[in-house]
Formats: structure tokens, C-alpha cells, sequence
């Protein structure tokens, strides 16, 4: 652990976040992780704001008590049903299942990365994104692009920002 950085357990993070959103304000902190990767990463700060201030819509990024661990986890909206929600982490193929809107802390409002506003994943795209990883299409993607040479991917992302 660096200096100036606090851990907490997972309980403990979870009624810190609760608190601090019952109050109307948002919840920022580092996650860990690679189940939503590319879009959240390992180390990428979060700002989570309560559903009262935000509706949950689909392909939404959220932070949730996931009922079979117990433990913080944040996934993507991917489908509805009543208070219900259907949640599943972008780069994995298991989905959470029905998640109650009572285990919903929050939705994910900004992403920042090494200092920067990461906003892609969070807009518009959120629904392209949401049904990929809905039919299970998004993980084979990004497993396929994990097994190229990293010289193939830099190339691509390079041929990509002309």
C-alpha cells in the first residue's frame, strides 16, 4: 500500500459509499479488477452517484452488494424486469443474474484514468456495448484482441487515431 492510501474490507467500503451517497453526493476510489476491461480498468478511479440522482439504464455501469459474495462489485446493467436487474461484467461470459434494485448502490458517472476523464463506455456507445456483452459477443472480443501480439494491437490503435 502506498502512503496516503487507505484500504478498507469490502463491508466496510459498501457503508462508506452507502453513507456518503445518502447524503447526495458522489463516492470516488480505485478500483481493482479486470471484468470490465477495456472500459474500467485495474486502478481506474470511479465516481459513483446514487440512483436517486441518476436512473439506471441500459448498458449502465453500476455498483452493486452482489448477493451470492456479499462483496462490492460493479458490472453492467444489461437488462431489466421490474426492480430486478440483469448484470454482467464486460470481459466475462457469467452473468451476476437478477440483481434486486435494493443491491444497487449506485451508477458509475466518471471514469478517470492516470489523471485523465475517461468517457467512453459511459455514453451513447453504453447501449452497443451493453448488447455485446448481453449476447456474450463482447468477452470473445476481447479475449480474440488479448491473444494478438502487443506490436499487432499498437499498430492497430496507432492505424486507428490517423
Amino acid at each position: 500500500m502506498k502512503p496516503n492510501e487507505i484500504s478498507f474490507s469490502s463491508q466496510a467500503l459498501i457503508e462508506l459509499i452507502e453513507s456518503v451517497l445518502s447524503k447526495g453526493a458522489s463516492f470516488r476510489f480505485q478500483v481493482k479488477g479486470f471484468s470490465m476491461v477495456p472500459f474500467i480498468r485495474d486502478n481506474d478511479v470511479v465516481i459513483i452517484s446514487s440512483i436517486c440522482n441518476s436512473s439506471i439504464g441500459f448498458g449502465q455501469p453500476v455498483a452493486f452488494i452482489n448477493p451470492c459474495s456479499g462483496k462490492l462489485t460493479i458490472h453492467r446493467a444489461i437488462g431489466k424486469n421490474s426492480n430486478v436487474y440483469l448484470i454482467k461484467g464486460d470481459t466475462i461470459f457469467k452473468i451476476d443474474g437478477l440483481i434486486p434494485k435494493e443491491n444497487i448502490l449506485g451508477v458509475i458517472i466518471g471514469i478517470d484514468r492516470k489523471g485523465r476523464r475517461v468517457k467512453f463506455g459511459l455514453g451513447p456507445e453504453r447501449f452497443i456495448i451493453g448488447l455485446l456483452s448481453r449476447v456474450k459477443i463482447l468477452p470473445l472480443c476481447f479475449w480474440c484482441w488479448m491473444l494478438l501480439p502487443f506490436s499487432a494491437r499498437r499498430f492497430i490503435k496507432c492505424a486507428m487515431h490517423l
